[in-house]
């Protein structure tokens, strides 16, 4: 499967090229364009760790409603979405809702990811993606209460508000972050929930409350924007959930 992203960094797109029995499992509603050799199915929660080796297409597939639920824990839709190709040289393009970059993450045996919420467009190959808890310091720095957390061997595509920057933290290197702006970090990089500020007044006054700090090693990307909340009631609905 070879893939490619077009008309960054503002209106991005992904671009697929599938061979027969090759699958993309992405959100639902974010189908550009499509050929006709490719089979869409809509499925509860996403694949586990049995469905993850893409080179098997007979491989049971199960999901269930409780799958589901975690989705939407995270952020993400209740259903996922499969494209598959009935036969050779098939393409799919999928679209952001937001405008802005695509991240590529590339997971291997010894590294993983953490995707905010609402950061997950799509994967391919041997990924397996789950919900974790991420405690207090989630809905305290405004991403939610859980995070996804994504392992295997295949790549991720995350999407995002604004530009993206990348980082890598060498060993023990710091760096400080609106949890807002976080699109996805290295499973080996810590984190943890701090104080912006030295003063409660200075946190008043900045409107930095709370932020997580990151530390090495391990890649950090975050966006330029944050999306505009909803409100007060809203955001606290989002943070919640």
């Amino acid at each position: 499967m070879e893939f490619q992203v077009n008309h960054a960094p503002t209106f991005s797109t992904l671009q697929l090229s599938l061979e027969k029995d090759e699958f993309v499992v992405a959100q639902p509603n974010s189908m550009l364009t499509m050929t006709a050799g490719i089979r869409i199915v809509a499925r509860a929660g996403r694949q586990d760790k049995a469905d993850a080796d893409a080179s098997n297409a007979n491989q049971p597939r199960r999901h269930s409603w409780f799958g589901g639920v975690k989705n939407l824990l995270g952020g993400e839709n209740f259903f996922t979405a499969e494209f598959r190709a009935k036969e050779d040289d098939q393409t799919v393009v999928l679209a952001p809702e937001s405008y802005g970059d695509i991240v590529t993450l590339d997971l291997s045996e010894d590294s993983g990811y953490y995707m905010t919420r609402g950061s997950y467009l799509a994967n391919i190959g041997p990924t397996v993606l789950k919900i974790k808890y991420g405690g207090l310091k989630g809905l305290m720095s405004k991403k939610g209460l859980f995070l996804m957390h994504a392992t295997g061997t295949g790549q991720v595509f995350c999407q995002s508000f604004g530009a993206v920057v990348h980082r890598y933290l060498e060993a023990e290197e710091t760096l400080f972050v609106d949890n807002r702006f976080m699109i996805a970090f290295s499973d080996s990089i810590e984190y943890k929930l701090v104080k912006a500020t030295d003063k409660i007044s200075d946190s008043l006054m900045s409107g930095e409350g709370l932020v997580n700090r990151y530390t090495g090693p391990g890649h950090v990307f975050y966006q330029t924007r944050s999306k505009p909340t909803g409100g007060f009631l809203s955001m606290l609905v989002d943070a919640a959930f």
